[in-house]
């Protein structure tokens, strides 16, 4: 109970700070996914890009199956409506490669553009052909952290995106929490194993798997390019937000 003292109801008028001209920006990030956000924060610092990132969380049930990540769709559009209710926002992200990948883009931003208003709607999976497309990479290896049946799903996705797979190793990894886990000894031993210098880059998936960090390392321990699926979802974000403009500005 509140101690006896005078109480004074404010008479000043209220006031709004002035619309701010940054660009907003919503995140769709799985509920077992502890990487995402901080990915694109640490992408956001380093690269100098001014943006205001909102996140809500989508359920998400372990295991990693093809059903699992399938059953998403039920809940994205609402999922994308409590994203700051009420006010529109620049560009929504969907935050999952596999789930991407097997949803389906155009699903997903039909989910999306059914309840929130936006400007762009992004996948990782999208964000990631069209960053490799931007760095001239047509051929690459991939490294996931799934099985064997989601794995191939993904391939078959960049597959059909023009995008040459070389060779695919998986971790065969069931939870999604499990690869946020990952030591970076783990990541840098599996890169260095997955890399096939025929290709043009390998490329690792998850936007849990916490490559961001490292992700000069394993160049530098491989001699050849990475990507990942944070880096080519933050890099597509900022070029669809015109905050970048040429490959050089990505850092590569």
């Amino acid at each position: 109970m509140v101690a006896s003292c005078p109480e004074h109801p404010l008479t000043l008028p209220i006031t709004m700070r002035q619309v701010d001209t940054k660009p907003t920006v919503g995140l769709i990030v799985l509920t077992t996914d502890m990487t995402c956000e901080d990915d694109f924060s640490t992408l956001a610092v380093q690269h100098r890009c001014g943006f205001h990132q909102y996140v809500n969380r989508i359920s998400f049930c372990n295991p990693m199956t093809e059903a699992n990540l399938l059953g998403m769709l039920n809940n994205l559009g609402q999922v994308a409506e409590n994203i700051v209710p009420g006010h529109e926002l620049d560009a929504i992200v969907f935050c999952c490669t596999s789930g991407s990948a097997i949803i389906g883009d155009q699903a997903i931003e039909e989910a999306i553009q059914n309840t929130k208003t936006c400007n762009v709607v992004l996948t990782t999976a999208r964000a990631s052909v069209a960053t490799l497309r931007r760095k001239g990479f047509a051929k690459i290896s991939l490294l996931t952290p799934y099985s064997a049946p989601v794995s191939r799903r993904l391939a078959e996705y960049f597959q059909a995106s023009d995008i040459q797979i070389t060779a695919l190793h998986y971790m065969d990894i069931a939870d999604d929490r499990d690869v946020g886990r990952l030591s970076p000894e783990y990541i840098l031993a599996a890169a260095q194993a997955a890399a096939d210098h025929s290709a043009d880059c390998l490329f690792i998936s998850c936007t849990a798997m916490r490559v961001v960090e490292i992700r000069e390392k394993i160049e530098a321990r491989i001699n050849q390019p990475v990507v990942s699926s944070n880096y080519a979802t933050f890099l597509e974000t900022m070029y669809q937000l015109d905050l970048l403009h040429t490959v050089d500005e990505s850092g590569d």
